[in-house]
């Protein structure tokens, strides 16, 4: 499905080939796994690369090595509409496969990696794989990816009869190329990591007393004053580096059970408080009430009304002006200590500072596990 059309002379004295690659739909190309949005001319050192061309639905429709001369143009077309053009010296990998012509060889790979996929020109040979057996003497594209991203690719030569032997490094590198391609991880763990602000801050009061006295020419007196100034500190929880949370809430995030559980026993103090409020405010408005009535009946039914007038203050008793009195002032009291504030029995914190701190990065380690992303991550 592909034909190699030919090479053409350029400058001489230029020190890089150029590769054309043609084809009658539109491509998606790769040379040695960098893509080449532009493919009318691409730029290449001399020497053997592996260019793989993918179709509009991005089914692979080329998949081969090329040669690059220094000075020339190396022209390939492309059918996009055919089935995957596979190399010519591809090779199954597996023991006991065919030999070719020109004899096999063996290939040894030795990972500093685990967790690796294995391909050879684009043939998935298997997971961790240490030796590739039958492979067609020749050169061959050798790749190993690691979590979906391509962590090396080279062309490997193998002669017949021979073992060729290849060094995957733990450089660095390839750790970049993956937390480079894990966008959304990166993104999700920066939204939900925890920080924990300190903060110091100084308050000076001054208190004092000053007497003037007027003079002929003036005021003379005296005045004496004191500063005090207190050192305030307070930490912050920040989450997502814009979301400001309490204790409870990070206490929940890493199942702090021995913060939550005092943070309950204040909240259930809190309603215990409200609770007993609400009882002795109406268990108080009862009597206040039914003296209140009685008071206004022109025959009321706690004491006697001589005169028969409506609201005869004269004739109440002064033990219903004391029931109305204590009873108004119980259910006030009841009413305030049912109005009484969340925070006056919830603390601002229930962590110190250094067991916040520890707590958030017990979380943000847990996060970037679960992500995979490295534990060094956006350590500074």
């Amino acid at each position: 499905m592909f034909v190699l059309l030919g090479m053409s002379s350029l400058n001489a004295q230029t020190a890089s080939g150029t590769l054309k690659v043609f084809s009658e739909e539109p491509l998606i190309v790769y040379v040695d796994e960098v893509q080449y949005p532009s493919y009318d001319a691409i730029s290449l050192p001399p020497g053997t690369h592996y260019l793989k061309a993918l179709n509009r639905n991005e089914a692979k429709v080329y998949g081969n090595i090329v040669n690059i001369v220094k000075g020339e143009v190396t022209t390939v077309l492309v059918e996009a509409s055919g089935a995957a053009a596979q190399p010519a010296a591809a090779t199954t990998g597996q023991p006991g496969a065919a030999s070719s012509a020109k004899g096999t060889g063996t290939l040894n790979i030795f990972s500093e990696f685990t967790g690796t996929s294995v391909y050879l020109n684009e043939n998935k040979q298997g997971d961790d794989i240490k030796v590739i057996n039958s492979v067609p003497a020749g050169n061959h594209y050798l790749k190993i990816m690691k979590e979906g991203v391509s962590i090396f690719g080279e062309l490997v030569t193998v002669n017949a009869g021979q073992t060729t032997t290849v060094l995957v490094k733990n450089d660095g590198q390839a750790a970049e190329k993956i937390l480079e391609s894990k966008t959304k991880e990166r993104e999700e763990f920066n939204s939900k990591k925890l920080d924990v602000i300190y903060s110091s801050n100084s308050v000076s009061t001054t208190s004092g007393t000053s007497t003037l006295f007027p003079g002929y020419y003036g005021y003379y007196g005296f005045s004496n004053s004191t500063t005090n100034t207190e050192q305030i500190a307070d930490f912050k929880i920040i989450k997502g580096g814009v979301q400001e949370i309490n204790d409870v809430s990070l206490a929940k995030l890493v199942n702090n059970q021995s913060v939550i559980n005092y943070y309950n026993a204040d909240i259930a103090s809190w309603q215990k408080a409200q609770n007993t409020g609400i009882a002795i405010g109406l268990g108080a408005l009862v009597p206040y009430f039914v003296v209140l009535i009685d008071m206004g009946l022109k025959k009321p039914f706690l004491h006697e009304n001589p005169t028969g007038e409506s609201i005869n203050f004269s004739a109440v008793p002064a033990w219903e002006w004391t029931t109305l009195i204590v009873s108004g002032l119980v259910a006030y009291a009841g009413v305030k200590m049912m109005d009484t504030p969340q925070h006056k029995y919830v603390k601002r914190h229930y962590y110190k500072v250094d067991a916040a701190a520890k707590d958030a990065a017990a979380y943000n380690k847990k996060l970037k596990e679960d992500l995979g992303l490295p534990e060094n991550y956006g350590v500074k």
